[in-house]
């Protein structure tokens, strides 16, 4: 078993599949819509990237063989047939990850594919509200561009950091403007594993590991934009020095700019926060002394509520995935197992509404090849239920936002092992 990754206006009960708490409620989530039917493809796909906005405009974008994928759905409604984000062969790429906004400016990244004469790009296009998407505009070569992760502010200033050959950096875009210089956040040794989180107000997290040599233990390490700020403060350490490699770090924010960071210390779940205007706190460990984590997942809501999930070994051996969610100002609450008995869970992703309504999280059972979701609330009962058919190995995203969630995911078509399709479903 793999632990470590380095590197629609009609709604129906979803199949409940077990409860938490003890307590049995009905989750609704709408029914699974093909995003893309059956496509080819070499190696098992990359899942989505999916996100949400305050208004609940859920989107989903994903790489169809070379060729960027956009579905969507605004609350309450149905998904949107897929469409390609921006035609032509000179914008064909990979991997590729979305952000909307408040005002509803939504931003796709991809890096194209390399040719003999054209050198691979990280380029961005961005739909302002009552546009379509602009030409794809490059911000940053392509070569060696590892991970890359964007966020909309509610005035439309798009964010993107990347992770290159050279280090983690940052770059914004506000609207009628053009994309300022990139600023390196990340200083001398290994980064990797970068990701982002941006507030309306503009506030944002960039997060990474960093080692200082190949296999030396790395830390997790952020660097903190106040809202209003044009670029963001000297990165920290944010992980204790425990001696072990802290890494896989997943960031979170309020409305207000407070932050937090989940990450594995060891075989250990760790959170750290700090407030907007102060530094960042000692870590906590979350997970019991008894789990072997191997996988964290963090969100934060608008008033700086979280939910902490990982992937951890039950006493029988069973991968499964659990979860504590804690109240702003508040304490812990006790650790719940969200995955079946039956699961054989893998990698989790969690999403927190930024109104508090809605907690996810989601996963693959890679026994059943299924995709599961359980969602709750800070404080109230989780209810878990199957999503639909799933890859295995792989992962459930899924964004929340105006008391909704949106989730979408690869699943494997049974009787062709180099074909496969994109679902999504909506909570709420």
């Amino acid at each position: 078993m793999r632990f470590v990754r380095v590197g629609a206006a009609v709604l129906a009960a979803a199949a409940i599949v077990g409860t938490q708490s003890g307590v049995a409620s009905a989750a609704v989530w709408s029914p699974t819509k093909t995003l893309q039917g059956v496509f080819g493809i070499s190696s098992p796909p990359e899942a989505p990237s999916v996100a949400s906005n305050a208004a609940g405009h859920g989107v989903a974008v994903w790489d169809n063989t070379g060729v960027v994928r956009l579905a969507e759905r605004v609350k309450g409604g149905a998904w949107t047939a897929s469409r390609t984000v921006f035609p032509g062969s000179a914008w064909y790429g990979g991997p590729s990850t979305v952000a909307i906004g408040a005002d509803e400016t939504t931003a796709v990244a991809w890096t194209t594919v390399a040719t003999r004469y054209v050198p691979a790009k990280l380029v961005v296009s961005v739909r302002r509200p009552g546009a379509d998407f602009t030409t794809p505009v490059q911000v940053a070569p392509g070569f060696l561009v590892f991970s890359f992760r964007l966020g909309v502010a509610a005035d439309g200033t798009v964010t993107l950091a990347w992770l290159d050959g050279s280090g983690v950096h940052a770059s914004t875009l506000a609207p009628g403007g053009a994309w300022s210089a990139p600023q390196q956040l990340s200083g001398a040794g290994y980064p990797s594993l970068p990701d982002l989180v941006v507030n309306d107000a503009g506030a944002a997290v960039a997060v990474w590991q960093q080692g200082s040599s190949p296999g030396a233990p790395s830390s997790v390490v952020a660097a903190y934009r106040p809202a209003g700020a044009a670029a963001f403060d000297a990165a920290q350490v944010v992980s204790a020095g425990t001696g072990q490699s802290t890494w896989n770090p997943k960031p979170g924010i309020s409305a207000s700019g407070d932050a937090a960071v989940g990450y594995l210390d060891g075989a250990s779940m760790v959170v750290a926060t700090r407030p907007a205007a102060g530094p960042w706190g000692a870590p906590v460990t979350v997970s019991p002394a008894s789990h072997g984590v191997g996988y964290p997942a963090l969100a934060m809501d608008g008033a700086g509520d979280l939910v902490a999930a990982w992937l951890a070994t039950d006493t029988f051996g069973t991968p499964a995935v659990w979860k504590r969610t804690m109240p702003a100002g508040g304490a812990w609450t006790a650790t719940t197992r969200l995955s079946g008995a039956a699961d054989t869970a893998d990698w989790p992703t969690a999403a927190f509404s930024s109104d508090g309504s809605v907690a996810v999280v989601t996963w693959i059972d890679d026994q059943a090849l299924k995709a599961r979701a359980s969602t709750g609330s800070v404080s109230g009962a989780w209810t878990r239920a199957t999503l639909g058919a799933g890859y295995w190995g792989s992962t459930v995203p899924v964004a929340a936002g105006g008391g909704t969630a949106t989730a979408a995911w690869a699943a494997a078509i049974p009787t062709n092992a180099n074909s496969s399709k994109i679902l999504g479903r909506a909570f709420g």
